[in-house]
């Protein structure tokens, strides 16, 4: 393998002690509904949970020093709804919702010197609707303080003014720094908390604003922008000359799935391509030399909430299985330990030894054509230092390292590697090991020795050892964590499955601690909470039309989805009472099952019922067919359900059957395959109570899914793979296949459905072979969706089989396949 060389110079004299360009590490961005089902980790299983923060907040872990919360204003921000604490200029605040401010306070706990900070995307409508809307945001703000600390004692270190990557409101961020700076009222010095502007996507106008505007300059502290490593000229003068900090305020985690997309990626790694793992720690590297940054904040961190969200499958740590407890530390995770375990906070940049030559890459945020990549940083007492290294090239890199006037020139250096598998290695075999120590040679006053960096993979070079209380290694971490959760009898969410919404097996203050939200439940639209109706506990969906706040991206009509996403034949059913207020032609409520794309806002299938007795029975947001009920009196509490065994589906109302539908294969029609449960509601205030999914007698209720990744398919040579596709698709993976491909699958089970988006594909034909013999010929697919099932087939004999899918014409589109078994149903809270 050809080696190339690259000259690193340390020069500890170069090191940048300037206080705005001390390093300030990683910070956490809780925003979004990304944070949700922490509060039933916490709840179900507070071990899980307190493993989760220590891991993005404790010394071993992550060692996060900043936290940015979303000021929640009931409007899906992306992946999901923040709620409002503030629904009405006369609602006192209350911080409990959401998981965010609850989070701040215990992240608090494991670091007490967490800075904290807040981001609006919205905000109430009685703000943007009135005459004198800074006065009131204001008031919002200041509101906002005032609960936190009241509630939680939480002092908040700086405000990001701007509204979330949109225009810059330079007159409301000094509006509100002069403010603060006089304000008399309040619960600790409101003056000393510091402005961060303008977090905008990949742009840095705020600079020119301040550099011509000196009420700006004076109020503005730190300078922000999302997704770029590269700041402008006049974002560097303001470092530079001015003092003011720059923070890569919103970075990406990666959005990788290494566990298996090592076999497709090219490269053997798992590790590389676009919003990769490599990418990413490009990114942290290039962000100082690049463009003065000295923090980078993930968004998020930990994704706590259910597949299928706006932007999903990117994370550090992914968490949406409280229930169970299980958690699963990604690869990015192991990628961040390369820099928060031998990085410290206040830790010193050197100069001229952190540099980069990628570029500008995808839709602008990514780092590609990187053939060296590096950042060196010392700690300004013990003059110890690390540098980390990437090599996203296919060609091993050999750096020379020259030590200069540090105290630690002459100490042992502890090389750390993460990289891909070798042969008959498991994926993450090679993640975060110590693999060598190296003693410098020293020549006079300067030491030097040369480290080999193997393709596609990135080190750590550090002075630190086991006596600094540095990381334990990949295995050793998940035998502290991970793996304590994986030995759980299972992480499935067992049906029947039943909430009333009195949790009268919590502790009395369960519903008070989280704002009142339901257990496991994640809102797309509109707020659903526990409110006490008539001497009982119901759901209530909260926001109306007159208080729906101004939309940041998309906000879907109310619904909250909830359950496990491999939940497959059952039926879900609910109470239900209409609110008698508002406009009742367009009041509605339904049920719904087989969610699974939180982005499409309506999922799978779902019963709709209206306040004047019509109903409907959806396919995601398609009507599939529609009646009304009899002597229906909306006045009262009805009852609705909706059941799905395999491609049948059937709605109910008060105990009558309303329809019962057959996917219509022949005519193209997809099925909508495995998924949670969902509530929906127009924008009444409409109540639910006494839910229930349950399974069908003597049915397969769940189904296992593989991925197109998965070991257990084979391709012909053709087709084509992608690791980093949309999100729709699952863990963003999908694989192609052209006239005369074929695609065998090995499984154990008694049916399998092939989920996939082909619904533009015109003329798609395929032959399918089961166990050998030829069982469909030129079946034309259905026109499916994402998430949705091209072809399916149920009721074979339980056992190992292996099926083959020839293309004969047109492109044929594979995300995923599940596979049903025979599982029994037991009871389950």
């Amino acid at each position: 393998m050809e080696k190339d060389r690259i000259n690193v110079i340390v020069d500890g004299a170069k090191a940048n002690k300037m206080p705005n360009s001390i390093y300030r590490g990683f910070g956490m961005i809780s925003a979004n509904n990304s944070s949700r089902l922490l509060l039933d980790y916490k709840a179900e299983h507070p071990e899980a949970y307190w493993n989760i923060l220590n891991c993005i907040f404790g010394k071993e872990g992550l060692g996060a020093t900043h936290f940015k919360l979303e000021m929640g204003s009931d409007i899906n921000s992306s992946s999901g709804t923040e709620p409002c604490i503030m629904r009405r200029a006369d609602e006192e605040p209350d911080v409990t919702r959401g998981a965010s401010y609850q989070l701040a306070f215990d992240a608090k706990q494991i670091n007490p010197d967490i800075t904290l900070d807040m981001l609006r995307w919205s905000e109430p409508a009685w703000i943007s609707n009135a005459d004198d809307v800074y006065d009131l945001r204001y008031q919002w703000y200041k509101s906002t303080l005032d609960a936190a600390f009241k509630e939680y004692g939480l002092i908040f270190d700086y405000i990001s003014a701007n509204q979330n990557e949109r225009d810059i409101d330079a007159e409301w961020i000094k509006y509100i720094s002069k403010r603060l700076k006089n304000e008399k009222d309040s619960a600790y010095d409101y003056s000393k908390i510091k402005i961060v502007a303008a977090d905008e996507e990949g742009h840095w106008n705020i600079g020119e604003k301040m550099l011509t505007d000196q009420v700006l300059l004076d109020a503005v502290d730190v300078i922000g922008s999302h997704y770029t490593d590269w700041s402008t000229n006049k974002v560097k003068q303001l470092f530079h000359d001015y003092g003011k900090k720059v923070w890569f305020s919103e970075g990406c985690p990666p959005m990788s799935y290494s566990e298996e997309t090592y076999r497709y990626d090219g490269t053997g790694s798992g590790l590389t391509g676009i919003n990769g793992v490599l990418d990413i720690a490009n990114r942290i590297i290039t962000m100082y030399p690049g463009g003065n940054m000295t923090l980078y904040e993930f968004q998020p961190a930990v994704a706590a909430y259910y597949d299928g969200v706006t932007f999903c499958s990117k994370q550090l740590i992914t968490a949406n299985k409280p229930w169970s407890g299980y958690y699963e530390l990604n690869s990015g995770y192991y990628m961040a330990l390369h820099f928060s375990q031998f990085i410290k906070e206040g830790w010193c940049f050197i100069e001229g030894a952190c540099a980069g030559d990628g570029k500008p890459g995808g839709d602008g945020h990514a780092v590609v054509e990187a053939t060296y990549s590096y950042i060196t940083l010392c700690d300004p007492k013990t003059e110890d230092y690390s540098i980390v290294v990437t090599n996203t090239t296919n060609n091993t890199r050999e750096y020379s390292i020259e030590i200069s006037e540090l105290k630690k020139s002459s100490s042992t250096v502890y090389i750390w590697e993460t990289r891909g598998p070798e042969k008959n290695q498991k994926f993450d075999d090679n993640y975060f090991k110590k693999i060598d120590a190296i003693n410098p040679v020293s020549n006079g006053n300067i030491d030097t020795y040369t480290v080999s960096v193997k393709p596609y993979s990135m080190v750590t070079i550090t002075t630190l050892n086991e006596e600094n209380h540095i990381s334990n290694s990949k295995n050793e971490i998940d035998n502290n964590s991970r793996n304590e959760i994986d030995n759980n009898s299972s992480n499935l969410l067992s049906i029947p499955y039943y909430d009333d919404y009195e949790y009268k097996e919590y502790d009395k203050d369960y519903l008070l601690s989280r704002g009142n939200a339901p257990r496991y439940t994640t809102d797309e639209g509109g707020a659903f909470e526990v409110v006490h109706y008539n001497g009982n506990n119901v759901l209530m969906q909260k926001i109306t039309t007159d208080m729906k706040p101004k939309e940041w991206g998309y906000t879907p009509d109310p619904v909250t989805n909830f359950g496990d996403d491999l939940w497959f034949n059952y039926k879900a059913s609910v109470d239900v009472k209409f609110d008698a207020n508002g406009n009742q032609d367009n009041n509605y409520v339904g049920v719904g099952i087989r969610y699974n794309l939180g982005d499409a806002g309506a999922s799978g299938y779902s019963m709709i019922l209206y306040a004047n007795g019509r109903w409907k029975l959806n396919r995601n947001k398609v009507m599939i067919t529609e009646g009304y009920t009899e002597r229906f009196d909306g006045s009262i509490w009805n009852y609705i359900g909706v059941m799905a065994v395999e491609d049948k589906i059937s709605a109910y109302c008060n105990g009558k059957l309303l329809v019962s539908h057959t996917v219509d294969h022949k005519n193209l029609e997809p099925m909508h395959t495995a998924g949670r449960c969902a509530l929906y509601s127009s924008y009444h205030c409409n109540c639910f109570d006494h839910f229930k999914a349950e399974p069908i007698d003597d049915v397969e209720y769940f189904v296992d899914r593989i991925n197109n990744t998965n070991e257990a398919i084979t391709y012909s040579s053709g087709w084509t793979h992608s690791v980093m596709s949309g999100f729709k698709n699952y863990y963003r993976t999908v694989s192609k296949g052209e006239i005369g491909e074929s695609v065998a699958i090995d499984f154990s089970g008694t049916g399998f459905a092939i989920i996939g988006e082909n619904e533009n594909e015109r003329n798609c034909e395929i032959d399918v072979e089961l166990d050998g013999i030829l069982v469909e010929h030129k079946l034309s697919i259905a026109k499916s969706d994402y998430r949705e099932a091209c072809y399916y087939r149920y009721s074979i004999a339980e056992g190992y089989h292996q099926m083959k899918i020839t293309v004969l014409s047109g492109t044929f589109t594979l995300d995923a396949v599940e596979i049903t078994k025979i599982h029994k149903a037991k009871d389950d809270k």
